[in-house]
Formats: C-alpha cells, structure tokens, sequence
C-alpha cells in the first residue's frame, strides 16, 4: 500500500499561526518531521512545541522522522573518529527519546556528508557500528532505520553501498529510503533500482530532478519519467511511505512564502502521481491553442 506524507522543510520547518492555520485547512495529515542541525536550539524548539500542539489536535501524524545530517562533529554517523562516532551515536539515542511521543516508526539517516571517496571503505565498517548501536533503542522504541540514498561522494551514492550497508541488519529495523533527486544523472535508473532494492525500501524522498543538480523541485516540474518510476513503486508488495521533500523552490525565493501555496503545490504533486497515466496520455495528446 502506498501513503503520503510532507516533510516539514516544505514550509520551512516553522508553524507560526498562519502556517498552523494553513496546515489545519490542508490536505495532508502524515509528515515527516525534519530535524534541525541545532535540535535543541531555541528556534526549533519552538517549532517542536507548536508541532506538538498540532499533533495533540489531530492535525499532524509523523510517520517518519529525519535525522540531522550537517554539522558532522554532532552527527556523522560513519565519523571515522571512533571516540567521536560514539559520542554522535549518544546524540542520535538522545535526541529519540527525548521524542520518542512524535517521532513516528520511520528514521531517516544519511549515511555521511561528503568525504573523500577513498574514505568510503572505512565509512562503511563506521556506519555499520553505529547501526549495531543504535539496534537497542530501535528495539525500545519500535524505529526502523532508512538509509538515504544520497548524491555526490556521500556514502550510500548507490545502489551496491546501500545494499551492503543494510545486508547484515533485520530489516525490520534497518531499510532504505530512497531519494529519487539524489540519483541526480542516474535518473533514468530510478525504475531499475527500485526493482533491485524493493525488498528494502520502506520510505521514498520525492521530488523532481532538473537535469544538473539537485533541486527537489515538485514532481512533473523536472524530467525524471513518473511514468516509470510509479510503476515500480506500485510492484512493492509491502507498505511504502512517499515523503514530499520539495523545499529548494521556496528557499531560493527572496522572499517569505505564504505556506498556503507550498501546501497547495504538494497536494496537487500527490493529485499528478496518483493520476499519472491519465494525465500524461492527455498531455501527450494536447496541442498549444495556435500552435497545430
């Protein structure tokens, strides 16, 4: 079965009144909640605090959760620094119990920043210590973790890393996250991988890809084929959660965006997916007024 869910970064992971009024009035209910670098900062506290609230009212459910990924002294899980990897697997464990009440069962995790390539055969053996690690309080808590396919030299760049990293974890508790943008000039790939890995993708980072670098724009505004990718997605035979990650438009604005239009842009993204095929038949047939 395949649901959906918004990441918080679409509305710039803040809920001030017109935001919380938006979200009320919205469509989705499932989110994925995106933790900031500084999660105990007074800013993103604040957002915490207001999530909260909006959770208690039924308006928000978090199905999944995102890890922090910069700032690599706090959180590079393949650190190659063995005494500070275990200092960061402490902040991780912290940071999900102190919101073990919202978290939801899916954790997003990058696997690293961006290192040397050459690093990567030692950041395999770290990142697979911090999984082992992280194991009792995914038992606690009842979390599975998702590796993130990720871009450029980061670890978990593709396909084979990915497999490796998840092999020796139940998959129960360690699965993958596929981020469809993260591909990047692989894209045409995308329906393959998804075969190969479908056994172990539980959550999808979805977004639209530009033909140059990563862009998360909405879906149908880039060039990655739809068409194929949903079809392999509807061939998984367990449940899968597609996360809308679709903050990069509204960031390079230079200017505050009403949270009402990135609300509305995702939704009508989840309304193109789900009537794809329709939608690109008519478009293939439809001719510009003027232009025939």
């Amino acid at each position: 079965m395949i649901s959906y869910a918004l990441s918080t970064c679409a509305f710039g992971g803040v809920i001030d009144e017109m935001t919380a009024d938006a979200l009320r009035k919205g469509k989705f209910r499932q989110f994925e909640l995106l933790f900031s670098t500084a999660p105990d900062g007074e800013v993103f506290s604040k957002f915490l605090q207001e999530a909260r609230k909006l959770v208690n009212e039924g308006v928000m459910t978090f199905s999944s959760s995102h890890m922090p990924f910069q700032n690599g002294n706090n959180w590079d899980v393949s650190c190659t620094d063995e005494y500070v990897r275990k200092y960061i697997v402490a902040n991780h464990i912290d940071l999900l119990r102190k919101n073990a009440d919202i978290i939801g069962r899916n954790v997003a995790v990058h696997a690293s920043g961006e290192p040397p390539l050459d690093e990567h055969p030692v950041r395999m053996v770290q990142i697979c210590r911090t999984l082992e690690d992280l194991m009792p309080i995914a038992d606690e808590l009842d979390l599975t973790f998702n590796i993130e396919y990720l871009p450029r030299t980061c670890l978990g760049n593709s396909v084979e890393e990915l497999q490796a990293i998840v092999a020796n974890f139940d998959k129960k508790r360690v699965g993958i996250c596929l981020d469809v943008n993260h591909t990047m000039d692989r894209y045409a790939e995308l329906p393959d991988m998804i075969n190969v890995l479908a056994e172990r993708i539980n959550t999808f980072h979805i977004s639209d890809y530009d033909g140059v670098d990563e862009t998360h724009w909405i879906p149908g505004q880039g060039i990655i084929n739809w068409s194929a990718v949903l079809q392999e997605i509807r061939k998984i035979n367990h449940n899968v959660l597609l996360i809308l990650e679709t903050d990069m438009q509204l960031k390079r604005l230079a200017r505050k965006v009403d949270p009402v239009f990135a609300l509305r842009q995702n939704e009508r993204a989840v309304w193109f997916m789900e009537n794809f095929d329709r939608l690109s038949a008519e478009s293939a047939a439809f001719v510009i007024p003027g232009n025939n």
